[in-house]
């Protein structure tokens, strides 16, 4: 690179053609030095010629002057490119490395309570700048508001953009919600996969299979959870990141593309029950009680009285008992 001396001469020269580069020197106050070194720049780096023999300069015509100066810009634009990539290639194998030591090192405890809506969003920034080649994801529970779900792209897309592979799965009631079926198409529009569930059983966030992120505890799902309170646990232990992910596998199976949640059923409305109410049946069928039931198709328990007062309809029957009896009959809880 040109120091500011050698583009102040090079100015000038360029400006006046009738100084020599002594008077220009001189005109600038340069030293004797000063000068010198910058004229061995400005011909090292091509823009001005020195006579073999004789130490004088020639100066360039203004086109080759300006053709020097863009291939100059060129090989600095290169040279800082490379070094970028090779500094970004060290930091990968770093985080890498360290990713790894955190999950299987000595001493490491099994989970990390993170507590408060502000230490859980820390850490989960933190693992989403660290993410090199997947992030799995499961969300259950009601849809979240248009604000949050905004800030979530927006780190979503951090991620996609480094050319991360991202899964991730909603309750099918976010396609029921406008700023949720906006969100759902967007993701899927900036390259992550994206499937919907009638159910998932928890919220779950894996990233490149060395750290999962799950709640701790549990909350009413009619209620909105107090940011100050709510606890979610850091996971690096590799038998529990086996079994997330495995779960996370089994969901994904089971799952629907959103084009494909999306389309009316065919079937005709008092025949058959769609995803959510059969996933209903076969959750009262082993006995589950009913905020279990709530939290796990992610509506309140008032939403899941209504459902059970249409479902209690459609299948003739007046009593949950009666009802499981009916899917029964009709085969819907076969495995």
């Amino acid at each position: 690179m040109l120091t500011d001396q050698s583009h102040r001469l090079l100015r000038l020269l360029l400006s006046d053609t009738s100084l020599d580069p002594r008077a220009a020197g001189r005109e600038l106050g340069l030293f004797e030095d000063e000068l010198d070194g910058a004229l061995r720049q400005l011909s090292s780096a091509g823009l001005v010629r020195r006579l073999a023999g004789h130490g004088d300069v020639v100066m360039l015509s203004p086109d080759a002057a300006l053709a020097r100066m863009v291939a100059l810009q060129e090989e600095d634009a290169r040279a800082r490119l490379a070094e970028l990539e090779r500094a970004q290639a060290t930091m990968s194998v770093l985080s890498d490395s360290l990713m790894r030591l955190h999950a299987g090192g000595a001493g490491t405890s099994v989970a990390h309570r993170l507590v408060g809506q502000r230490e859980i969003s820390v850490a989960l920034e933190g693992s989403a700048a660290q993410a090199r080649t997947e992030v799995l994801s499961m969300h259950p529970g009601s849809p979240l508001p248009y604000t949050m779900l905004k800030d979530s792209m927006k780190r979503n897309r951090e991620v996609i953009d480094r050319g991360v592979t991202m899964r991730s799965i909603h309750l099918s009631t976010m396609l029921k919600v406008p700023h949720g079926r906006a969100h759902l198409e967007e993701l899927r529009e900036a390259g992550a996969e994206v499937r919907v569930a009638s159910v998932l059983p928890f919220r779950l966030i894996v990233v490149d299979r060395a750290v999962a992120y799950v709640p701790a505890g549990t909350a009413d799902p009619g209620t909105e959870p107090d940011p100050d309170t709510v606890t979610a646990l850091e996971v690096r232990d590799p038998d529990l990141l086996g079994l997330f992910s495995s779960v996370f596998e089994f969901c994904w199976i089971h799952g629907a593309t959103t084009s494909a949640a999306a389309q009316p059923s065919v079937e005709g409305p008092n025949e058959d029950l769609d995803g959510r109410e059969l996933s209903l049946v076969r959750m009262l069928s082993q006995g589950m009680k009913d905020d279990a039931i709530a939290r796990s198709l992610g509506i309140s328990s008032r939403t899941l009285r209504r459902i059970m007062m249409d479902l209690m309809y459609k299948l003739k029957a007046d009593s949950r008992f009666q009802a499981g009896a009916h899917a029964v009959a009709r085969g819907w809880l076969n495995p």
